[in-house]
């Protein structure tokens, strides 16, 4: 049998190093009257279950926010199944511009570059047709690119177009006013 020289109370465990109370270190009873420290009023349990004895010690009111609490103290953690985590977002992967806008940009250089060699209007009025169809594809569709290109091949097929315009009205005003 232990006990505590601060508090007097007694414990019956061999294992019990520390009083409960006051953290004390424990003393074994040897002969009580040897003690310089014994006092006969020692505590004795407090409870008269038999069951109850060894545990009085433990605390019984709720423990303070932030106090340890025993794993089989604890309350349950989540009451719902266990649910894998969402996978990770996709990456947005960037589409190539779509065919109709490459078509037209290229159209718009070529008419740019041999139209006025030849004043043929022909691929620049293509390239503002298509720029234009591939602005509408554009629009519909949000995550397309090629707006760029689209835009391009109508400034460039316009200029071609414009040029060639510009040409004709030259060309009728000298005939005319000779």
């Amino acid at each position: 049998m232990k006990y505590c020289p601060q508090c007097n109370r007694q414990y019956p465990d061999a294992w019990t190093t520390f009083c409960t109370d006051d953290g004390a270190l424990l003393r074994e009873e040897i002969t009580p009257a040897a003690d310089p420290n014994w006092d006969p009023r020692i505590r004795g349990p407090q409870t008269d279950v038999a069951s109850e004895q060894p545990t009085q010690w433990l605390p019984h009111d709720p423990p303070a926010p932030g106090a340890w609490i025993a794993p089989d103290e604890r309350p349950p953690m989540v009451d719902r199944p266990w649910q894998p985590p969402p996978p990770p977002p996709r990456p947005r992967v960037q589409s190539s511009p779509p065919g109709i806008a490459i078509a037209s940009f290229v159209l718009g250089l070529i008419s740019l570059m041999f139209g006025w060699l030849c004043m043929f209007p022909i691929p620049g009025v293509v390239a503002v047709i298509l720029g234009f169809v591939a602005l509408g594809q554009i629009r519909r569709e949000p995550h397309s690119t090629g707006k760029g290109l689209a835009i391009a091949g109508i400034i460039l097929g316009g200029i071609n177009f414009a040029f060639i315009l510009l040409w004709i009205i030259w060309f009728i005003l000298t005939a005319v006013f000779g």
